[in-house]
């Protein structure tokens, strides 16, 4: 790619989903399928819209359990 006159080199990605296709978002939600699993008995909810997730919570006092969710989740892509 060249901008402005500024080239960068060329990395190959060996993981995640094809861009700009029909199937992405689906090999996407085949892929993200279990975190629902890490959700369970949590006051964590999830969006999911195409190839976004969105994760949430409401609490009223500061011992919320989406840091811990996050944490799992981290977990989680690391496998």
């Amino acid at each position: 790619m060249n901008i402005s006159g500024y080239t960068c080199d060329i990395v190959h990605i060996t993981s995640g989903e094809p861009q700009g296709s029909v199937l992405g978002p689906t090999l996407f939600l085949l892929f993200i399928n279990d975190i629902e699993d890490i959700l369970c008995a949590t006051d964590v909810h999830m969006k999911l819209f195409a190839d976004d997730e969105k994760l949430y919570s409401s609490f009223s006092d500061m011992s919320c359990s989406l840091q811990t969710v996050c944490d799992k989740l981290v977990t989680w892509a690391e496998k």
